[in-house]
């Protein structure tokens, strides 16, 4: 939702070229990220997980407060002359924007796998958030790699707000609708696996958008929740993921 505003004010109200106001959004969320970290999670990184999780909706609730205050209830439209564009193949009907959220989607995700298994930093990452105290013990600096991994987070966000701001429209709540079902997808394809959490996203929004046309789009959502529970019962791990030792 942030990253969206940031968007539509920097190419609607100063006329920035879109992608380079993708970069600048990018690079703003990940600041954003670092201070977010240092200034709420870091002072609460040993208390229980149940505090973090207050933690955060306590920030979103924050967020979404500051976006009403500053921005308003009206809704707005980032327009782009070229995204409202639809492509017809094969009998079907693709807005342009969203194709560019698609290949843009395939870009980011795999150059976050690529970070992740082939360089130190990713190991790194990977290696704190299977098991904190041996990542510690192999000389791994945890609080850095934790403040790095909410830089990387927010950063995809950005990406992700400026990249979708085109095809919706913007308003403070915007980003709930999403949440819940990125984690869904998430708890679909598997936790702590890339592949896994694109592969969930595809499937639920496939299912989504044939509920939405079979059946209604009023209870689409009933389908995507209800899966993640079947889920949740009967492979707790995902569809790729894989059981994470844990103390």
């Amino acid at each position: 939702m942030v990253a969206a505003y940031l968007g539509f004010y920097m190419v609607m109200s100063n006329a920035m070229n879109y992608w380079l106001a993708l970069v600048l959004a990018t690079f703003a969320m990940g600041v954003l990220g670092l201070i977010v970290y240092f200034v709420v999670f870091y002072p609460v990184r040993k208390a229980p997980e149940v505090n973090l999780f207050v933690a955060a909706m306590a920030l979103l609730m924050i967020l979404e407060g500051a976006a009403l205050y500053f921005f308003g209830t009206e809704t707005k439209w980032f327009l782009m002359p070229w995204s409202r564009g639809v492509l017809t193949f094969g009998g079907v009907s693709l807005q342009v924007q969203r194709l560019v959220v698609i290949l843009g989607t395939i870009v980011v995700m795999t150059v976050l796998w690529l970070f992740i298994k082939k360089t130190a930093l990713g190991a790194a990452l990977e290696a704190t958030a299977q098991h904190r105290e041996g990542a510690q013990l192999c000389g791994i600096k945890v609080s850095r790699i934790c403040a790095m991994a909410f830089v990387v987070g927010t950063a995809l966000a950005g990406i992700a707000g400026v990249l979708i701001g085109p095809a919706v429209l913007l308003m403070p709540t915007m980003g709930m609708g999403p949440l819940l079902v990125a984690f869904s997808a998430i708890i679909f394809g598997g936790l702590g696996s890339i592949p896994g959490a694109v592969l969930g996203a595809l499937l639920l929004g496939l299912i989504e958008s044939l509920a939405s046309g079979y059946i209604s789009a009023t209870y689409s959502l009933i389908f995507v929740f209800g899966i993640m529970i079947v889920m949740l019962l009967f492979r707790p791990k995902g569809l790729l993921g894989r059981e994470v030792w844990r103390p």
